[in-house]
């Protein structure tokens, strides 16, 4: 009989994550997706989601590849997705995170060489590879993420993190500037705190938000809290943006806070990795920037 790992329970008891890699039986897949035993042969059969081993025995086995892929399969088709659309997307995807690993690589390995003219080649491909909010979405971001977490390994000098930091800025503010505009729209104030400088997931936003018709002031880094008041009214904006990259920083968001606390009907937003730690006056955005603006747009 083919060995099968247990998976450790989560605090809810769902499963999580396992203890070793070994192959499960579709039986056990079902159990763990929620998707019947006979609705995933009909996937490998029409669709080439997946391509199951086979045991010794004749058992269809999967590794944690497939069973995301699965799940994945899964999520969209109970979305409405029909399930040969769905199939074809989730190929779609696989194609791009592999790809977008392999550029990801590529841009960090020229970053360690301080080799400007072979990161900007990898990241003018990839911003013109799909729509700019599933590109920075889904492989700006993290490579953003990746290329700091070199850093702190000591992978990569700070020289490196910075040259590709503003080659970044720059096709940003590109990007920025050729978006559409609506001077209808309803007005955004987009910033960070004082002492912020982080400035590449907001520049993004602003962008993902200019091209959703919103009519975005990007006022930049640094920004004092006496500043976002003045600006609040000057522009009559409904909604003031801004981010929590690192929690130490939630400190900072106070007096921008407090600044803008007494406007009237204004919405304050706060997006990044800590965007959870900021003060209970910001709602915050979520992790997709695309996402962000489309709901700011509805608001």
């Amino acid at each position: 009989m083919d060995k099968i790992r247990r998976p450790r329970l989560s605090c809810c008891g769902a499963p999580a994550t396992y203890d070793h890699l070994v192959m499960v039986t579709i039986k056990k897949v079902a159990e763990l997706t929620g998707v019947p035993e006979h609705t995933l042969r009909a996937w490998e059969r029409r669709y080439g989601l997946i391509e199951p081993t086979r045991s010794a025995s004749g058992y269809r086995l999967y590794d944690e590849a497939a069973i995301g892929a699965i799940r994945r399969m899964s999520d969209l088709v109970h979305e409405g997705w029909a399930p040969r659309r769905a199939a074809a997307e989730i190929a779609r995807r696989n194609g791009a995170e592999h790809e977008g690993a392999r550029a990801r690589q590529d841009l960090l390995a020229a970053a360690r060489r301080l080799d400007a003219e072979t990161v900007e080649r990898i990241l003018d491909a990839q911003l013109t590879h799909d729509s700019f909010e599933r590109i920075v979405d889904e492989w700006l971001m993290p490579t953003m993420s990746s290329l700091g977490n070199a850093w702190a390994r000591g992978e990569i000098t700070v020289a490196a993190e910075h040259l590709v930091a503003t080659i970044v800025m720059r096709r940003l503010a590109t990007a920025y500037d050729q978006a559409a505009t609506s001077v209808k729209g309803t007005t955004v104030l987009i910033g960070a705190p004082p002492g912020v400088d982080h400035e590449i997931g907001l520049l993004a936003f602003a962008t993902a938000a200019r091209r959703a018709g919103l009519r975005t002031v990007y006022l930049g880094a640094q920004v004092p809290a006496a500043a976002w008041g003045e600006a609040a009214i000057e522009t009559e904006a409904r909604h003031a943006v801004t981010t929590l990259h690192r929690r130490a920083d939630a400190v900072r968001l106070q007096p921008v806070a407090a600044a803008l606390a007494g406007l009237p009907g204004l919405g304050l937003w706060v997006g990044g990795s800590h965007q959870a730690a900021a003060p209970e006056a910001f709602q915050p955005l979520g992790h997709s920037i695309a996402a962000a603006a489309a709901a700011i747009a509805a608001a």
